[in-house]
Formats: structure tokens, sequence, C-alpha cells
């Protein structure tokens, strides 16, 4: 048997069988490339290698922030203020959703962890002004995979480790429109939807002094991403050195202004990133030696060689990438996504010579739709345990979300300048 197929077949038995999508990766892997190398020495060289790779110091860092954002009273803040800007329409409450994901998003990097956050502050808010469980599910794992999109993007982290001698920078302020495009779509189908069922009928009107009163209370949470970004932007600090950067503004802003966090809560802040941190490089790791078999190898090197022989047109490769990214993120985790397909799909980018940074948002969004796609969409999962509620329920409800992401998918493809037009702003 060629020792592609016998890796695929047994990762596809091993996810068959309930086994973490990481662990399945990286034993498939392990048990062909013995069968390949006749020992194991190839393992530990290539498990390390994967992860000394300066870019990834980036990862844990942003995952500090986004735990420090979570808990030091933004979260709320930013409710109060996109819940004052918004008038009088069905579904208020939903169209909030999408707008603090957007702004979460600028803070933590994770679609995770922003889906968490949702869940755990605006879910019991949408309980009680009586949207379906289901509905609440479905628009805040979609939200949540905003993560993957707006900058500061672990996505787009990864990207950078898969494609050498592209600028993270860059690629994080490509990701603002963006993620902008794909949150207006998901509230626009919030709304819709809302408004067919009735949900949360219209309340009060836009109030100057309520958005005053809620833009002073949540200015220290606005300026974080402009920090951030901001700084990226004007090339005064590296996405690495940002991440720092939102590190001490959180804490200081945790600590002293808002006092929402104490010391006390340090060390559970500590404990919870080095999990996440632990989880991520874990999935990095097995994912890179599942990537590596499939190098040495050469069978599907050698298809995808063949593939872009045939094709002729820009066209052609992003339909290719969208349905190989999409059928991707049925079975794998977005890690898995970009370090096993994102560098077997760039030579043919680069034969076609389309600008690699518009292709690092495509793929962006593409997984960033896997996230809250069943079987394996790890929002869809988080989401149901914060909400206390079953999958299913998510599940009857997450066509919609889907379909919206979908047409954000589509638009970014025909209309490039949404990728590329503010990194064409920036200092050289």
């Amino acid at each position: 048997m060629n020792n592609t197929v016998l890796l695929v077949s047994l990762l596809t038995v091993f996810i068959a069988i309930n086994v973490p999508v990481a662990v399945a990766l990286g034993a498939a892997a392990v048990i062909v490339g013995f069968l390949m190398q006749g020992d194991f020495n190839f393992v530990g060289s290539v498990l390390f290698s994967s992860l000394q790779k300066i870019e990834l110091l980036a990862i844990p860092f942003f995952i500090l922030a986004g735990n420090v954002f979570n808990k030091c009273g933004i979260m709320s803040r930013l409710f109060r203020l996109v819940d004052s800007l918004v008038g009088r329409v069905h579904g208020k409450t939903a169209i909030v959703t999408s707008g603090v994901s957007v702004m979460l998003g600028g803070l933590s990097g994770s679609g995770p962890a922003d889906t968490a956050a949702l869940g755990a502050t605006l879910g019991p808010i949408m309980k009680e002004r009586k949207y379906a469980p289901g509905f609440i599910g479905a628009l805040i794992s979609s939200s949540g995979a905003l993560g993957l999109v707006v900058p500061p993007s672990i996505a787009f982290i990864l990207y950078g480790v898969a494609v050498p001698g592209i600028s993270i920078g860059k690629m994080f302020i490509a990701g603002i429109f963006p993620g902008l495009l794909i949150g207006l779509l998901i509230a626009v189908t919030a709304y819709l939807i809302s408004k067919h069922r009735k949900y949360d009928p219209p309340r009060d009107a836009v109030s100057l002094a309520v958005v005053g009163r809620a833009f002073s209370h949540s200015i220290l949470g606005l300026f974080a991403p402009i920090i951030i970004i901001g700084g990226i932007y004007l090339g005064i600090f590296t996405p690495t050195e940002a991440a720092g950067v939102a590190v001490i503004y959180g804490l200081v802003v945790g600590l002293v202004a808002y006092r929402e966090i104490g010391f006390r809560d340090l060390s559970e802040i500590a404990r919870t990133t080095a999990l996440d941190t632990a989880t991520v490089m874990f999935i990095i790791a097995c994912a890179s030696l599942f990537s590596w078999i499939i190098t040495i190898d050469g069978t599907i090197v050698q298809l995808v060689g063949e593939l872009s022989a045939t094709v002729s047109a820009e066209w052609q490769v992003f339909l290719l990438a969208g349905i190989v990214l999409l059928i991707a993120g049925l079975l794998l985790d977005g890690a898995s996504i970009y370090l096993i397909l994102v560098p077997i799909l760039i030579p043919m980018v680069r034969a076609q010579g389309i600008d690699l940074v518009w292709f690092g948002v495509f793929v962006a969004a593409a997984v960033a739709i896997g996230q809250f796609t069943p079987p394996v969409g790890v929002n869809l999962f988080v989401a149901a345990r914060v909400l206390n509620i079953r999958v299913e329920e998510i599940l009857s409800e997450i066509l919609p979300f889907i379909t919206a992401a979908l047409i954000a998918l589509l638009l970014l493809y025909f209309f490039p300048a949404l990728s590329l037009w503010l990194p064409s702003l920036m200092p050289k």
C-alpha cells in the first residue's frame, strides 16, 4: 500500500473512533514514519524543529492577552457601547453580538477563545431576551470564528510559518476589512432571522447621552486594538512585540483602571494560558510531523505538481483551494490545515502570480468557516458547552450563518482590494 494512502487511512480510522485530531495526526505519522524509516529517530527532531520558529513566539503572548482582556471587564463595556449604538430594530442583541465579536477579535486572535467569551458574557443576555438556544449557539459560534480573520489573528501567524517570507504585519492589516465584511454579513443574517421570528422586538432609540456614557466607559478597551494594529501598521513594533504590548496594556487596564482583576486572578490566567498554549503547540507539532511524512513520501507533492500543470487561470486556483480548504475544515482543525495543506497549495499560487497576502486572507476566511462547520467545528462544541445546550440544537440553526460566510468568501475573491488596499498604504 502507498505510504500516503496508509497515512490518510490511519488518520480517517483514528478520527472515526473519536481519537482527538492532534493525537490522530501524530499517531498516524509515527506509524507510517516507522514503516518508512525503520526507527523512531525522526520523531524528536521533527517535533522540536517544528516549534523552533520565531513567528510562533507571538502565539502564547496573544493567548495571554486574550485571557487578560476576557477577564478584565472589557467585554461588558463593549457590549454596552455597541448596544447603545443600535437603534430600534428587531434582533438588536443578536446584531450587537456580531459587532462585539469584531471588536473582540481585535483583542484575542483565537476563534474558540472568542466563542467562549461571547457565550459566557452575551449568551445569558440573549436567553433572557427569549432567543432560541440553538440560534444563540449558531450566532456565537459563527461570530467567534471572526477571531481568525480580524487582527491580531493566530491564523495569520501560522500562515507566516507555512509561507516563509510573508509579512505577518501585512497579513494583520489585510484582515481588517474582510473581518468587518464577515461580521456585517453575520449581523444581517441574524437580523433577518430575528425579524422573521419576531425575536427581541424594537425598544429604545439611540440616545446621544447613553452613547456618550458607554463610550467613556469603554474607551480603554477600544484603545487596545488601536494600539496593537496601529503600532504594527506604522512599523513601531513587530507582531510579536505587539503581543507583548497587548499583555502589558491589558494588565494595566484590568489591575489599575477597571480593577476587575486582582493579583489573585493572575495565577488562574497564567494556568489557562499555559493550557491553551500547550494545546495549540501540540497541534502544531503533530500537524508538522504529519506534513513531514507527506513531504518525504512525495506522492501528494507529485500529484499537486501534475495538477498545477493543468491549472491555467487564477480563478481555478481559488476554486481548487476553496474546495480543498472547506472539505478539510469538516475534519481538521485550523492549525493542522495551515501546516499540512497550505504549503501544498502555495506552488500553484506562485505559478499564477497571485498575491500571497490576498490568498492568505482567503485561506483565513475559508478556515474560519471550518471552525463552525460540523462535524469537527470546534466553535460548535465550545458554544454548546458554555451555553449548556446540545450541539444538535446549534446544528439545526447553523446553515444560514455558513451561507453568509461563504458569500463573504466569494466577495473576498471578486474584490481583492478588500484585502490589499490597506497593506498597500503601509510604510515600506
